[in-house]
């Protein structure tokens, strides 16, 4: 149960709830970070989104267990960063949940939902996404497309990485298991990389699927931003802590072929390039075809290289 981190739901009427969810004090996948200081991040809070509308369409809107949800589009913006860091005690996160939702058939088959986030009280954010609802046999006959067999799993993905991973530390990681990216390296423009989950990650592929994830989709914008930025050398040493994603998706990540990823910095801090805003645009690509393009914003922090040195020496 430590990939759920929902607590209750209080409907305001039929398209408004509240939603409450306790954020963890450690994980081994969301706060496996570089930094020092634990820290709350946009893809942990967007998890935790993502997990608050499947909650609202199976509860107030009587989706069956079994359809299946499309990820067309997700934004998330958090501010008040300085609020944000692990205490001693779970975080208690609110999330005020605003739908729009399309219905044909009587049955739900697209939503649009807003999320205004606060934790402790203090607002931190919010999120928009959209998608839409299949039925377990209209998905089969959309994924099986002109393929002649039946769609490759998960579960067949190596245990072992296809390449060489990126160095945890210049993706944010601790925890080469985390690591997403392998063969990385600079480009004329930025940074390069192929995407490589296993698919015995616990978090990620909690269960086997068909396709990567929307949410590996944004873990993998987050590393290769974090390499752009440190491989640039303007950054110094920085801790990169991502506070906004945006993304539309337009195609599936298929398992069974090559997903290539480029990544470069769009702005960078105005002063010395160690702290301040930073951001980035990561497009995803698979056998030519433009899967996604997600603009990462990023706050470079300036290391506290005394911190940081009293960790490692732990």
């Amino acid at each position: 149960m430590n990939e759920v981190f929902l607590t209750d739901l209080v409907p305001i009427d039929r398209d408004t709830c509240v939603i409450g969810a306790q954020l963890p004090l450690a994980h081994p996948y969301f706060l496996d970070q570089r930094a020092p200081t634990a820290h709350y991040d946009a893809l942990l809070l967007t998890e935790c989104c993502r997990q608050a509308g499947t909650y609202v369409a199976h509860t107030q809107y009587g989706v069956a267990r079994d359809w299946v949800f499309l990820a067309a589009s997700t934004a998330i913006e958090l501010e008040h960063t300085d609020i944000l860091a692990v205490g001693d005690r779970p975080g208690e996160l609110t999330l005020e949940v605003q739908s729009r939702p399309s219905f044909r058939g009587g049955q739900l088959r697209s939503v649009r939902t807003r999320l205004e986030l606060s934790i402790g009280g203090e607002r931190v954010g919010a999120m928009e996404g959209e998608g839409r609802y299949l039925t377990r046999e209209e998905y089969g006959l959309l994924r099986q497309g002109g393929r002649s067999g039946q769609v490759p799993l998960s579960s067949a993905l190596t245990a072992d990485p296809t390449g060489v991973q990126v160095t945890p530390h210049l993706v944010g990681r601790r925890d080469l298991r985390n690591v997403l990216l392998v063969d990385g390296h600079s480009t004329a423009e930025g940074v390069a990389a192929r995407l490589w989950v296993s698919g015995r990650h616990a978090t990620i592929f909690d269960h086997p699927l068909d396709h990567y994830p929307a949410m590996a989709l944004l873990e993998a914008a987050a590393q290769a931003t974090s390499l752009a930025v440190r491989l640039d050398g303007r950054a110094d040493g920085a801790d990169v802590r991502i506070v906004a994603l945006d993304a539309d998706f337009v195609r599936f990540a298929e398992v069974d072929a090559d997903v290539h990823i480029t990544a470069r910095v769009t702005e960078w801090p105005p002063d010395d390039g160690r702290r301040g805003p930073a951001a980035a645009s990561v497009l995803f690509r698979q056998n030519g075809a433009v899967l996604t393009e997600v603009r990462v914003r990023a706050e470079l922090h300036a290391a506290d290289r005394s911190a940081a040195w009293q960790a490692v020496a732990a």
